[in-house]
């Protein structure tokens, strides 16, 4: 008989799981981020109540609010925006994600619908990054520059509407959408448009549609023959579209509050203006706003009633470049205790080598802000010897009663008794003249594209974000804010030299 020997049980280790995070070097970028977050959740925790729709206290997220933060953040640093991408980012079960969302990773439609409700929270970690980076001696508010860019949207180039077509629209519905009965020109253009039956008394009426409205026109023309609700749409529709169209301009139809921006590569398209604000000491960002506007004149009040309401400090110098060149914007800076570092078209021709060889134009007559004097190529001084009002704005005018003996007269003058030259006569416009050339002033200016132009270069060359991947002026704004907040942590993880703080 034959014995089986019993069979010994195996003897198997315990299966240890690693805690989210353990193979990650405390330099990683996710660690920081996450820190930072909680850091944040402590001093503001109010902002991390969970709300539903009607903004009361609703069920909570299988993830928290931070980590859902947090994914965003780390998402658009490794330049997975949209929730598609994020989602089979997760999918690949990277280490940093589940050390973010603590081993939970969220499907896509919590991760939108965090982006939707909770947006303000992007918002609010933007302003926190700046006060840790005031907290950290990385941002003082002494120096601060102020600059635009570009960005094209996410439209259909084409679908677009010149303000006379909307305008023509809105009179053909406000005319015709009250009459009732089969008979009324209503009820025609609907039998026309939908069933293709034509009266010859509408001839002429569809003949001036066809020539006024482009096939864009036409289409919203339709919806609202739909019906009475849709019609009432249609109107409320066209109010947006006059609102962002100006006289002789172009609306598009995708979304209206984009404009006609010209983008770097020398193409107008439509797109957004984007206002950041950069901070001089280490390049933090303290501001990054979509406006509506599609020019930067009379943005830097902007700036400075943005900077003064939302952190409480006042900048010493504020600097930007000749395009937010103003009179009433260095006027407002001066009166707030803040000295502006703006050229103004002289003083930027000056700088970036554009000014002709004429040298009887006025760019090649010095200035003397001292003195309050131009000098011409004969060596004669031109004084401000009246005023004249030009375009609402006050200007002193220039003149030198040596002009008739000149030997340059015909070049200079041509036609004129006296060469005029204009300037503001505004006091503000003398005291920034001054600034702008004397070697303080002079050194000042070259911080702007240091830091305003490289934090650009950071957003499309290491960002790529050249163009929106959202529709909507609040979602591009918002989008634009995550950026700006990877853009921050970058600096505070090399000026900190931090691994983990």
């Amino acid at each position: 008989m034959i014995r089986v020997a019993p069979v010994q049980r195996c003897l198997q280790s315990k299966l240890i799981l690693e805690k989210p995070g353990d193979n990650l070097d405390d330099e990683h970028m996710a660690k920081l981020i996450v820190y930072l977050i909680n850091d944040f959740e402590k001093k503001k925790p109010f902002l991390f109540h969970e709300r539903n729709v009607n903004g009361k206290i609703g069920p909570k997220f299988q993830n928290e609010l931070k980590e859902l933060l947090g994914l965003y953040i780390f998402a658009t640093f490794r330049l997975q925006r949209t929730c598609r991408k994020i989602e089979s980012f997760l999918s690949d079960k990277n280490e940093a994600c589940k050390y973010i969302t603590n081993n939970k990773l969220p499907k896509k439609s919590k991760i939108n619908e965090f982006k939707n409700e909770y947006s303000y929270l992007i918002n609010e970690f933007l302003l926190f990054t700046v006060e840790f980076g005031v907290q950290f001696n990385l941002v003082d508010f002494k120096i601060v520059t102020v600059d635009s860019t570009t960005v094209e949207a996410s439209v259909d180039e084409y679908r677009r509407l010149r303000y006379e077509q909307i305008i023509y629209l809105e009179n053909l519905i406000f005319k015709y959408s009250k009459s009732k009965g089969k008979a009324s020109i209503w009820k025609k253009l609907r039998k026309f448009f939908y069933y293709k039956e034509l009266e010859d008394k509408m001839v002429d009426l569809i003949e001036d549609i066809y020539k006024k409205l482009n096939k864009h026109g036409r289409k919203l023309l339709i919806i609202a023959l739909k019906s009475k609700r849709a019609c009432k749409e249609i109107l409320e529709f066209i109010e947006i579209l006059k609102d962002n169209c100006a006289q002789g301009k172009m609306v598009n139809l995708t979304d209206p509050y984009t404009k006609r921006v010209l983008l770097k590569k020398g193409k107008t398209k439509f797109g957004y203006l984007i206002q950041t604000v950069t901070d001089a000491k280490t390049g933090l960002i303290i501001m990054q706003n979509v406006v509506e506007e599609s020019t930067d004149a009379g943005q830097l009040i902007q700036a400075i009633d943005y900077i003064q309401h939302t952190y409480g400090k006042t900048p010493q110098y504020i600097i930007a470049d000749n395009g937010y060149y103003k009179i009433e914007s260095l006027e407002y800076a001066f009166y707030n205790g803040i000295t502006p570092i703006v050229p103004d078209r002289t003083e930027s021709m000056n700088n970036n080598g554009t000014k002709n060889d004429n040298q009887f134009a006025k760019h090649n007559m010095p200035f003397d802000a001292i003195n309050n004097n131009f000098t011409c190529p004969y060596g004669q001084k031109l004084t401000p010897t009246k005023t004249k009002m030009i375009y609402g704005v006050l200007n002193n005018v220039y003149t030198t009663d040596k002009c008739p003996e000149c030997p340059y007269k015909d070049q200079c003058a041509k036609t004129h008794k006296y060469r005029k030259l204009y300037e503001p006569a505004s006091p503000a416009f003398l005291e920034e003249k001054r600034i702008f050339q004397s070697s303080k002033g002079k050194k000042l200016y070259k911080l702007r594209p240091a830091y305003s132009e490289g934090n650009f270069a950071d957003l499309k060359s290491h960002q790529e974000f050249h163009k929106s991947r959202r529709i909507g002026f609040n979602k591009v704004d918002i989008d634009l804010k995550l950026e700006a907040i990877v853009i921050n942590i970058k600096k505070i993880k090399k000026h900190l030299n931090v691994t983990l703080i």
